[in-house]
């Protein structure tokens, strides 16, 4: 079994199935050439550093009625981490009221503005590539989906080194697009079938996509929805910029129906995304298991 996560090049001619290979077998991959300027990729984490400098009385005012959407203080249970929000990252009037809260100068909410459009039209385009490698056409499958952007910060010091900044946990939407810290690692991947934790090593100027519940229930399965966690390796503070696919804004998460069939019959009975949402917060599972809450109880045989 190889020891390091898969590295898809945006570039190459198959790239639709090496998607699909990935996502089953992993549930994440290391993305390279994929298009958005390294520029604005400098510019966004300086922006990033800078806001979750801010005092943190001013860091409060990112407030979202979803308080995982807004901002999460370091606090007892996450004493290494904390995060500012931006929900809905692909609407002006979202950017607007984050831009707001924050005081962001003119060129931060720009760079804002460039970084969640170019990080959106990357997703789209991945979506329509997953679709394709699983036979289902060129459709654009997060077409109006909303999305959370999130700066993170985990206050690594030789104290914590050894430590775990954040527990074993599945992402709850559907992609994560993250933009990690360069010169600080400390990310692993759990392969399911070894049980092992990868680490995943950061390429400047790439991203880390990973699928999380949603993927799973929409794939019927075949897609894993992969478990990670974030270590302290070093005592240098960490910053990374997480972009979330999260679930559709109209309509439920459900299976297309050409990924059913009698060896594959349907696992998950269709529901709305705020929903599963909910009963995560509710049930405390972090680790997808609130999945089994939509499975199918029983399982018609089709012809």
């Amino acid at each position: 079994m190889a020891k390091n996560l898969p590295i898809i090049d945006m570039q190459d001619s198959i790239i639709s199935d090496e998607i699909v290979k990935s996502l089953e077998r992993w549930g994440c991959f290391r993305l390279v050439n994929h298009g958005v300027p390294p520029q604005l990729l400098s510019e966004i984490m300086v922006v990033g550093r800078s806001l979750l400098e801010l005092p943190v009385e001013m860091k409060g005012l990112n407030i979202h009625k979803d308080k995982s959407f807004g901002y999460i203080p370091v606090n007892v249970t996450s004493p290494m981490f904390e995060s500012l929000g931006v929900y809905d990252a692909t609407l002006s009037q979202d950017v607007d009221r984050f831009s707001s809260q924050l005081n962001l100068s003119p060129h931060e909410r720009e760079v804002m503005v460039k970084y969640s459009e170019a990080v959106y039209d990357l997703t789209k385009k991945l979506g329509i590539k997953l679709m394709e490698g699983l036979g289902l056409g060129s459709v654009d499958l997060f077409n109006d989906w909303p999305c959370l952007m999130k700066f993170n910060k985990y206050h690594n010091n030789p104290e914590r080194v050894g430590l775990t900044g954040a527990t074993t946990h599945s992402d709850k939407g559907f992609f994560t697009i993250l933009l990690d810290d360069d010169l600080v690692n400390g990310l692993e991947m759990l392969h399911d079938q070894t049980g092992e934790f990868i680490p995943a090593n950061p390429i400047p100027g790439s991203f880390l996509v990973n699928a999380g519940d949603i993927a799973k229930a929409w794939s019927n399965g075949r897609i894993c929805n992969v478990r990670h966690k974030v270590q302290c390796n070093e005592p240098r503070v960490r910053y990374s910029i997480t972009f979330f696919v999260l679930g559709p804004r109209n309509g439920k998460v459900e299976t297309p129906s050409k990924l059913v069939d009698s060896q594959h019959p349907p696992l998950y009975v269709p529901f709305h995304f705020e929903e599963y949402c909910a009963l995560r917060t509710s049930t405390k599972s972090i680790q997808g298991g609130v999945l089994d809450l939509f499975r199918k109880k029983t399982t018609v045989k089709m012809e």
